[in-house]
């Protein structure tokens, strides 16, 4: 038998709805007031229940629970589930922001709401952004690492399922609320927020419930960053240096509030409806300080094999206030039915996002090819002794004004039905499960930009336009110099259009260049089935997807010739998509006793391409030009799983996994030369294509420990840790003969935490670590780019002042990690971004 208390956290948190995709957390109120006799409470329990979520899943799947999302810093949906085995996250100005499974590219993930579909607001990919989901809305993310039937096939890398709260999740009224406030070092401003859940069941038989949530954070903070751009052999000489520095200064606001409304309604025990929403706005307001300056325009000399000089370069001084809002929006009502031996369930979901940049304003200043320099390599961060011209104001020439607006829009109708009929087979219960589901998914981008240029001629220098150098900028190693004066320049532009005229060419094509249209319907169905052979499960199907798209853009060229672009050298284009696919699957869940199960799983999945790649967008000038392929296939992947998991009595887990992907059509872009396109010839076309296959093996070890064996005071001492190693290549044409792996596959990656959790006191620090990864693949090894390898360090530590109240003190990246880039090998600097550390104190109150 296993423990009580096992038991009884099973029933509560294992999924009541047959369609896993559901996630239901659902139980009834004889199971809670059994619960009710068990205190669990603080990490064990959190990690308790995340455990026994993942023991009685069929599948291959990673849960983490609300309460564990609170034992560290974590600031939204992202950052929570990176704790997990094989799980880490693309970090996008210190937060994380896309999940990554496996170390498979996170566009190749579903993302759902609820079990519902969720669109993305972001134009160039299929990926959705967790950063927009605030951590205090969440009751629990499931990461399905091989996904079953009923689940979307669009899933190479895994299903990741945000699942909220309702008020059938207790026996009770609840109301949990926190407020916070902080510091963050680099800006030294103050970040704030806070949360409010509250749920409650009402009616004569208590069978109607609401849920609404509400969550606020708000917090700015300053990054900075500096580039080394296209790293190349100066005079064949051996001695490699960077094209260009950039420096960069970030100072951002940023908000993020969400709201959360669920109403359930449950006539009897056999039926239930309900109605899901989920609103999520992400505003992040950016001011960006920037120099961009050109070394190597002159004439080179080889002064040592770590230091070059160049007797003239270019640099640009540029300001840009970048205001940009997302949204998301789910509306899901849906009903499950229970008549006897069949289960039927239905429900429909409209999901928008959107990305609004009512505001994109950039100013640039650029100087002669007069400034010289002398670069010194001998360190990383390489340092710049240049021409005191780099830093006079007088010497940057106005070069261009630009305006520009976006709006980015995605809509999804979707409606799927299933059906599940649970029978007994020659003593064997066996469940059979079959469904459908429509999906109509339409997604548009609209952007206009204009250019101004100027017409008397001005300097940096002039009507107040410069301000002094800011200073500071990676603890005093680099200088920004003079930078825009922002408030000036467009007080400027507004007292004197007379100064300004506008560049109609430029304007015209970029009116167009990068919009589209996109409609995708994919209409899905299932057939599965679940058997219980003694101590075997077996769950085996079918799921095919049938998709037909179409998609609208434009072509940009100059027909004529003359130098001029107008309104008729731009033309609609179209194209058009279809293509089926079958994905069979099958999953077998062994328990050799009642601490050992064994797990193996035969997985199809695919990978439809991102949008921005398969639109049939077309530029070309001066007979060089770049494409959409609208004739992309999308990847298709065959998964292999086998993992052995062994659970300890005192609510630990040790397992061990091995995983296998034969990955065909992997998308990359590909440049060619004197090529025929469209009865163009062109000296270089620039298009996505596929490559021929590639394959991935890799092994997930985690091991999650609680020390109640040991004597007190140490009893409350428990830690976690788990790593996964992953070894992957694929064949691009063109480089057929390097040991190319996958994009943004990491070759290993682990986390680790320890906890001590005693009496009213909790403390845990935890690390996670992803090693450095290809991030775009060059013609030859020195031009492929790479992230680097990274590790941050988080604390956090809480005191229960009582029953209802907890205090709590936070620090996230208190190591102070970057986030590094380099180009074919990491000495040569690609990119450095510094965030230096936040610190967080707030209170936390349960009724």
């Amino acid at each position: 038998m296993l423990p009580l208390k096992t038991l009884l956290l099973l029933s509560v948190f294992s999924p009541v709805s047959v369609f896993a995709q559901t996630a239901d957390q659902n139980s009834d109120a004889d199971q809670f007031d059994e619960l009710e006799e068990i205190v669990v409470t603080g990490t064990r329990a959190s990690q308790l229940r995340a455990i026994e979520r993942k023991r009685s899943g069929a599948s291959i799947r990673d849960v983490v629970s609300s309460d564990l999302v609170g034992k560290l810093p974590d600031f939204n949906a992202a950052e929570a589930i990176q704790r997990l085995p094989g799980l880490s996250v693309e970090i996008d100005q210190g937060e994380g922001r896309y999940p990554v499974v496996r170390g498979i590219d996170s566009n190749l993930n579903n993302v759902t709401i609820d079990g519902n579909s969720v669109a993305a607001p972001e134009a160039d990919g299929r990926r959705v952004s967790l950063d927009v989901i605030p951590s205090d809305l969440i009751s629990a993310i499931e990461v399905v690492k091989a996904i079953t039937p009923d689940m979307e096939g669009n899933a190479v890398g895994g299903g990741i399922n945000v699942v909220t709260h309702s008020a059938f999740d207790r026996k009770d009224d609840f109301l949990f609320a926190s407020a916070q406030a902080g510091y963050n070092e680099k800006s030294g401003n103050v970040p704030y927020g806070g949360s409010l859940v509250y749920g409650t069941r009402f009616g004569q038989d208590e069978n109607f419930g609401i849920v609404v949530a509400a969550s606020y954070f708000t917090r700015q903070f300053e990054t900075n960053l500096i580039e080394g751009i296209n790293w190349s052999d100066v005079d064949d000489s051996g001695v490699f240096a960077p094209d260009s520095i950039r420096i960069f200064r970030y100072d951002i606001e940023r908000i993020r509030w969400g709201v959360n409304v669920n109403l359930d309604y449950r006539p009897t025990d056999e039926t239930k409806f309900y109605v899901k929403t989920f609103f999520n706005e992400f505003t992040d307001n950016e001011a960006r300080d920037q120099l961009d300056f050109n070394i190597q325009r002159g004439d080179a000399t080889i002064n040592s094999p770590t230091s070059v000089s160049f007797s003239g370069g270019r640099a640009k001084r540029e300001y840009r206030q970048n205001n940009q809002t997302q949204q998301l929006l789910n509306i899901s009502p849906g009903f499950e039915t229970n008549l006897g031996a069949v289960t039927w369930g239905a429900s429909y979901v409209f999901a928008h996002a959107e990305e609004i940049t009512p505001l994109r304003n950039d100013w640039e200043f650029r100087s002669p090819s007069n400034i010289a320099s002398t670069i010194d390599l001998s360190n990383l961060f390489f340092q710049l002794d240049a021409d005191p011209l780099l830093n006079d104001p007088n010497n940057f020439g106005f070069r261009r004004f630009l305006t520009r607006t976006e709006f980015i829009n995605e809509d999804i109708h979707s409606f799927r039905s299933d059906l599940s009929y649970e029978t007994d087979v020659n003593d064997v219960n066996v469940t059979f499960t079959g469904g459908f589901k429509y999906t109509n998914r339409q997604k548009t981008r609209d952007r206009s930009r204009s250019r101004f240029n100027d017409t008397n001629g001005f300097t940096l220098g002039d009507n107040n336009l410069s301000l002094p150098d800011p200073g500071g900028l990676f603890d005093g190693r680099f200088d920004l110099g003079p930078i825009v004066n922002f408030d000036a320049a467009e007080a400027f532009f507004a007292a004197n259009p007379g100064e300004f005229e506008l560049d109609v060419e430029s304007t015209v094509g970029n009116e167009f260049d990068i919009d589209y249209g996109v409609k995708e319907e994919v209409l899905a169905g299932y057939l599965m089935a679940s058997a219980d052979i003694g101590a075997l499960n077996v769950l085996g199907g079918l799921r095919v997807e049938r998709t037909e798209s179409n998609y609208t853009a434009f072509s940009i060229r100059d027909a004529d010739g003359d130098g001029d672009l107008e309104l008729e050298d731009i033309t609609p284009t179209a194209g058009d998509q279809e293509y089926t696919n079958w994905m069979p699957s099958i999953h077998l869940k062994y328990a050799v006793q009642e601490d050992i199960t064994i797990r193996a799983a035969w997985t199809n999945t695919i990978g439809r391409p991102n949008y921005e790649s398969v639109v049939p967008i077309f530029e070309e000038e001066d007979s060089e030009a770049s494409a959409g392929n609208p004739n992309l296939l999308p990847f298709e992947s065959m998964g292999l799983d086998l993992s052995i998991e062994y659970y300890f009595q005192d609510t630990g887990i040790f397992s061990v996994g091995v995983f296998y992907k034969d990955i065909k059509n992997p998308i990359f872009n590909r440049k060619t030369t004197d090529v025929i396109f469209n009865g163009l010839l062109l000296d270089e076309l620039n298009q996505p294509e596929n490559a021929d296959s590639g394959e991935l093996f890799g092994i997930e070890v985690n091991l999650q420990l609680q020390f109640e064996s040991l004597p007190a005071p140490f009893d409350g001492f428990g830690a976690s840790a788990n790593a996964t190693f992953v070894d992957s290549s694929v064949d691009v044409i063109g480089r057929e003969n390097d040991d190319l792996s996958f994009i943004r596959q990491s070759d290993y990656l682990y986390n680790a935490a320890l906890f001590y959790a005693k009496g009213p006191f909790e403390a845990r620090v935890a690390v996670t670590f992803r090693d450095d990864y290809l991030e775009a693949i060059g013609s030859d090894t020195d031009g492929d780019s790479y992230f680097d390898a990274r590790a941050q360090w988080d604390f956090k530590m809480s005191y229960n002042v009582s029953d209802r109240f907890t205090v709590f003190g936070q620090m996230q990246n208190f190591t102070d990690s970057s986030r590094r880039e380099y180009q074919g090998i990491s000495s040569r600097l690609l990119a450095d971004e510094a965030y230096s550390w936040t610190a967080m104190f707030g209170i936390n109150a349960n009724f």
